[in-house]
């Protein structure tokens, strides 16, 4: 018998839709929209460790329907945090562990992380994991650049109101007040109005604007010089793969090809001047995330974890081209 593989994708809300894109677009597979896991043949989870053990008991316990994981940052953190915990928590935390992990050993479990760097996190951890960067580059559907688009804001950057600090949010505020000659924006994709006492605050040459449409998102991406992502922790972030898409230089925490990584606050602040001086579009940074990170090379990785991974060819499952 010859049939699509079965799957659910959920987890983090705002990535459900990036991935089931991608997938609907693979002919291998067929979307269940529904959350009765039972209908499925792969429960895929984006962010952490799964359903929940207590509430889907029964599905942690068998190997169908196999459940994978894809690990995207913050959630590797929280996992951290978790193995620390002492006292009375310890119990519960074993006996998931000890179902999570039995699973894995049955086949009917496996991991995906969304950077290497998360890879060698979740390792630490006793949780192997294979690397695979959730994308949004498509040429067909991202606006082509316009290398002679007015580049009036300087520095852009995402950071998430509810936790501004951890995003960087604070430093670039300092970066904004010292070199008030320069252009910076912020967008809070987590709020839909921002509170006004907030803006007061803030320097005349900061914007801080709430969430924007993704459709809108090119025109802002296509008006800037530099993205900032000065996060605390990270995987490989979907603005920073956007923002080399539109030929902007980079400055991040992390190291990446074609990109400025950010050391120190003070070797920062001090660098401005000569970075806006010195600018120049990145087509390399460009031409880097079309060749290894476009949508077409993500179904094809996919398909081949899955064929390899999972299903080794078996059980009658269809694994055609995407």
């Amino acid at each position: 018998m010859d049939r699509r593989i079965k799957i659910i994708v959920c987890g983090m809300y705002d990535v459900i839709g990036i991935v089931r894109d991608c997938i609907n677009a693979t002919s291998s597979f067929e979307m269940v929209n529904s959350h009765n896991f039972s209908q499925s043949d792969i429960i895929y989870w984006i962010f952490g460790r799964g359903p929940s053990i207590k509430k889907y008991f029964f599905l942690w316990i068998k190997k169908d329907p196999i459940i994978i994981n894809h690990w995207i940052g913050s959630d590797v953190v929280v996992e951290m945090e978790r193995t620390r915990q002492h006292g009375i928590n310890r119990i519960p935390n074993f006996i998931q562990d000890f179902i999570y992990h039995w699973k894995m050993k049955k086949g009917g479990l496996m991991n995906l992380a969304a950077a290497p760097w998360l890879v060698d996190e979740l390792s630490k951890l006793n949780i192997n994991a294979t690397y695979l960067p959730i994308t949004t580059i498509d040429e067909h559907k991202l606006e082509p650049v316009d290398i002679h688009h007015v580049k009036d804001i300087d520095f852009f950057s995402y950071v998430l109101f509810k936790r501004f600090d951890f995003y960087g949010g604070d430093k670039i505020v300092k970066l904004a007040n010292r070199w008030q000659n320069y252009t910076f924006l912020i967008i809070c994709p987590d709020l839909n109005e921002i509170p006004l006492d907030f803006i007061e605050k803030m320097p005349k040459n900061l914007t801080i604007s709430p969430r924007v449409d993704w459709n809108e998102m090119p025109e802002f991406y296509q008006r800037s010089k530099f993205f900032i992502r000065y996060t605390q922790h990270d995987a490989i972030s979907l603005s920073v793969l956007e923002a080399l898409y539109f030929n902007l230089q980079v400055l991040w925490t992390y190291d990446f090809p074609y990109t400025l990584k950010i050391e120190t606050q003070e070797k920062l602040s001090d660098s401005i001047p000569s970075l806006v001086k010195n600018w120049h579009p990145n087509e390399n940074g460009h031409a880097y995330v079309i060749e290894n990170f476009s949508v077409e090379k993500w179904r094809a990785n996919f398909l081949e974890i899955i064929q390899s991974k999972v299903y080794q060819n078996k059980n009658g499952m269809r694994f055609g081209k995407s």
